[in-house]
């Protein structure tokens, strides 16, 4: 069935006629079946990355929810694509796309979601607040600007999360959000990552096996169709062992058995890692390539790489909306080697300043984005 439901959505999403008559068809059955579905004013649904997990900024919410008293009353449905590996308290399970999740998307007053929640149609009611938190500022192009994308439509977000005058572009060119419904506040995982103590480190990197005194390497390298090259493990080992260890994070599309990911005391594959924050806090240096991880890490003004191995084939198959060669902080590495002699040659200091001023020009954001979601969208729930 999995098989099927996968065939099936690389056909809609290949095939731009196949696309385009699915989702005339299907939303305006929605459409119909919702005419005699009635609103639960008291009812939000959530989801994040596509019902692929529990985490993310729809997690930092839906807890925050449970402990705010202007939400007494209020239950709420998570969407799964596997709903059996969660347990969740205070909420109900669905399995995302079957026939049950559109009923419920129906009925909900509020859904939160940090990709999106109709699953490329479009059936929302105009009373249905929907909050969409996103899931990264990144420099690879998105949504429409993507090559053969003309599907993104999200005028109907009611509250649309951006850190700044860069996501605000991308977003309403880009995605056709409305500058209005725009909230500049960041992600409210992010609030959790600047909180994060040295206390709170030590004990994650126990619980992650590493030993306290080595330093820490966070590989997350990006999804691509053509799929992830693979790292050159030994040298990586001979080379770094003495001083670091390496964290690999598959992107949640991609799997850690493309990496083809080695084990041991040096590598760690913490793909499966159920909380981003507490990686980028013990991490002494990112390495990531087109990631909006850069703009997360960078928030901690600490070392990252941009390891583009692949930059000339990512730029014209996916597309960038930045020179990451010019404007990244000591441009691209291509090779194993080049990323290697520059952790071994790394100034900390001069480097956790330049990433800095880098993430200053493309975001900005207050300390309080969770707080300041849930404002609106109560005001928008009772308005």
């Amino acid at each position: 069935m999995n098989r099927f439901h996968d065939r099936l959505a690389y056909i809609i999403k290949h095939y731009p006629l196949i696309q385009a008559v699915y989702r005339v068809v299907v939303s305006s059955v929605l459409r119909f079946v919702g005419i005699f579905i009635r609103t639960d004013h008291k009812l939000v649904l959530f989801s994040s990355y596509g019902g692929k997990q529990y985490s993310d900024s729809p997690k930092i919410l839906f807890e925050a929810m449970r402990q705010d008293p202007r939400f007494t009353g209020y239950h709420y449905v998570w969407a799964f694509e596997k709903p059996e590996n969660y347990h969740l308290e205070q909420a109900k399970k669905v399995k995302v796309d079957s026939f049950q999740y559109f009923v419920t998307a129906l009925k909900a007053k509020g859904w939160i979601t940090n990709v999106n929640i109709e699953r490329g149609l479009h059936f929302k009611k105009k009373n249905t607040v929907y909050l969409n938190t996103w899931h990264g500022t990144g420099p690879k192009k998105a949504g429409n600007a993507v090559k053969g994308r003309k599907d993104y439509d999200f005028s109907t977000v009611d509250i649309f999360c951006c850190d700044g005058a860069y996501t605000k572009r991308v977003f309403t060119e880009f995605f056709h959000a409305k500058e209005e419904n725009m909230i500049a506040c960041g992600r409210p995982r992010e609030d959790e990552l600047l909180l994060l103590t040295e206390a709170d480190k030590a004990e994650i990197k126990a619980a992650l096996g590493i030993p306290a005194k080595k330093n820490v390497c966070l590989y997350m390298p990006t999804w691509r169709e053509y799929g992830n090259r693979e790292l050159d493990w030994r040298l990586w080992e001979e080379s770094l062992a003495d001083n670091y260890v390496v964290l690999v994070r598959a992107h949640h599309f991609s799997n850690a058995e493309q990496l083809k990911i080695k084990g041991g005391s040096f590598w760690y594959d913490v793909s499966e890692y159920p909380n981003v924050n507490h990686l980028y806090a013990v991490a002494d240096i990112l390495i990531s390539d087109y990631s909006s991880a850069f703009f997360d890490y960078g928030l901690l003004g600490k070392p990252m790489l941009c390891f583009a191995y692949d930059y000339s084939e990512f730029e014209q198959t996916t597309g960038l909306f930045m020179d990451m060669k010019k404007e990244f902080p000591f441009g691209i590495q291509t090779t194993d080697q080049q990323v290697i002699e520059h952790i071994l040659n790394l100034n900390k200091e001069e480097a956790g300043r330049k990433v800095t001023e880098y993430c200053a020009r493309y975001i900005t954001r207050p300390p309080n984005a969770t707080a300041m979601c849930l404002q609106r969208f109560y005001e928008k729930l009772k308005g």
